[in-house]
């Protein structure tokens, strides 16, 4: 496996180890507190959502010769989404196989991955992509939805981790 993947997968296995400190602080009422600003969502919910990204391209790195992920067909963990504990669980599971998949898959970030999802249209079309380029997207999918839950914390009264939901390289270039 080349260096750059191994950096992708230590950076998965860095931020989701972030996000299950940063939910430590939670109690279940406040995990599956419907936001006033986003009806319908929960911390619990953009954890899950998450996982769900990761759990697809990790599932494909390790059980599918082909690498094929459809992000259109999830399956949602609502033990992740439905308390802290779950959620915890479940994000360290997650960092786990990322550092499992860094020291036993034989993939290298330039390998050919084919995705698919579902188009404004209702169609599904599939798409040529890189094991690197979907493990970066995973990270950077994930920040956003740091930020997100970031915001559902704060309008619960709570403080998130200063560094907490930004990308790496906005807290490298962040003034001091």
């Amino acid at each position: 496996m080349d260096t750059k993947l191994n950096s992708l997968f230590d950076s998965s296995a860095d931020q989701l180890t972030q996000l299950s400190k940063t939910l430590s602080t939670l109690t279940d009422a406040k995990y599956t507190a419907e936001s006033h600003a986003l009806p319908g969502s929960t911390i619990g919910k953009h954890v899950r959502h998450i996982l769900d990204h990761f759990t697809l391209l990790f599932t494909a790195l390790s059980a599918d010769p082909h690498h094929n992920v459809s992000y259109s067909h999830r399956e949602r963990n609502s033990f992740a989404q439905d308390s802290v504990a779950g959620g915890i669980t479940s994000i360290e599971a997650m960092a786990q196989t990322a550092r499992q998949l860094r020291d036993q898959t034989g993939a290298h970030s330039t390998d050919a991955i084919t995705i698919s999802d579902t188009m404004t249209d209702g169609n599904e079309e599939q798409f040529t992509s890189t094991v690197g380029r979907e493990l970066w997207f995973c990270i950077h999918h994930m920040i956003h939805h740091n930020a997100i839950i970031a915001s559902l914390m704060h309008e619960l009264g709570l403080h998130p981790p200063t560094q907490f939901a930004y990308a790496p390289s906005s807290i490298k270039h962040k003034p001091q």
